[in-house]
């Protein structure tokens, strides 16, 4: 459970959801599912030609205070060392600590974070809908990827376990905990008890927004109604099991059509729910 919490945390305030792992290559239309806890893309719906025409926005720059994330850390010490080079400039290193609370507990910093939109989503919507579940493909649970966010610079240490600890050293005169963190010489010098560190080498960290396929309000309403209509036949338990599971599970191989299958579907947006299936 080492990162489900940031996941839910960065997504709460941000709106942004991290890609797994942080370097995965995302672009606007990649079409995606939940596999083993991790949003895995199988293809795109420009490239396949599956909708005449993607229309992007420019790269827009995101609000950089909303990107600087923890949980349950402090800062114990951070201290900085100067150094004359031989070519007389000064060199500066700080060595920070911070302590984790519990397990989970997290500190995460981007910078210069921005992010493209897919901006003609009604447009393609429904003609997506049939060729994702009749004429090309039968998904029933699919997402789109409708927003790409990066970040060049980027930091995050999750605690394994409660009082965890990581020892950093940064070439950098500063004591802000989030800047020695994602800055592109900060290093580990010691860690205990720490789940993960990871920060950035050289490649954009990605997050994304997404359109998730489900069963219409009108199609939801219609099967809900049949369960509760044949109780008779059915028993308490076998009720409250039919309401916990997935309602297409009812549909009959001849209720879903070319004729039907817009009315059946609908796409809504990623929510914690979603976020809540992920795994470390």
């Amino acid at each position: 459970m080492s990162k489900k919490k940031f996941y839910s945390h960065c997504y709460q305030q941000t709106a942004w959801l991290p890609m797994h792992p942080f370097t995965r290559r995302l672009a606007l239309g990649d079409l995606c599912q939940l596999r083993q806890g991790r949003f895995q893309p199988l293809l795109n719906i420009g490239d396949a030609h599956l909708v005449e025409n993607l229309l992007v926005s420019r790269e827009i720059p995101l609000d950089q205070s909303g990107w600087e994330l923890s949980r349950g850390v402090k800062q114990l010490l951070c201290e900085t060392q100067t150094e004359q080079g031989g070519d007389s400039e000064d060199y500066y290193w700080t060595r920070q600590v911070l302590e984790f609370s519990h397990t989970g507990d997290f500190i995460f910093h981007a910078r210069k974070p921005k992010a493209s939109l897919l901006l003609n989503w009604a447009q393609i919507k429904d003609d997506l809908t049939l060729k994702l579940t009749q004429l090309h493909y039968g998904f029933r649970q699919v997402y789109v990827i409708t927003g790409v966010a990066t970040a060049q610079d980027w930091g995050l240490a999750v605690a394994g376990h409660s009082d965890a600890r990581l020892e950093m050293l940064t070439a950098l005169s500063e004591s802000n905990s989030f800047s020695l963190l994602s800055h592109s010489s900060a290093r580990a010098e010691r860690c205990t008890g720490i789940a993960c560190y990871e920060k950035n080498k050289d490649q954009a960290a990605y997050f994304f927004k997404a359109k998730k396929l489900v069963m219409s309000d009108a199609m939801t309403d219609r099967y809900l109604s049949l369960i509760v209509e044949n109780k008779a036949e059915l028993g308490g338990g076998e009720i409250a099991n039919w309401l916990q599971a997935d309602l297409l599970d009812l549909v009959k191989v001849n209720e879903l059509n070319l004729t039907t299958s817009i009315g059946f579907f609908n796409w809504v947006d990623m929510s914690l729910d979603d976020v809540a299936l992920l795994g470390d």
